[in-house]
């Protein structure tokens, strides 16, 4: 989890897309299919910290930059 991001619990903005959100995919252990919607991150989850290439595999998505 990132440390400057604040965590805010259950907070999806697209709930009916959270079980393909990375958060979720993790935790069924589908780590495969998390690296490859990692490989180029341009959005991070307000919630967790997670970075991933799309917002729609995030919970709550804002801009990434490296």
């Amino acid at each position: 989890m990132s440390d400057r991001l604040p965590n805010v619990d259950n907070l999806c903005t697209n709930p009916d897309n959270h079980t393909l959100h990375i958060c979720e995919l993790t935790k069924a252990g589908k780590i495969a299919e998390v690296v490859t919607l990692q490989q180029n991150p341009r959005f991070i989850c307000g919630n967790c910290g997670q970075k991933a290439n799309t917002e729609g595999s995030l919970c709550a998505p804002g801009p990434f930059h490296t």
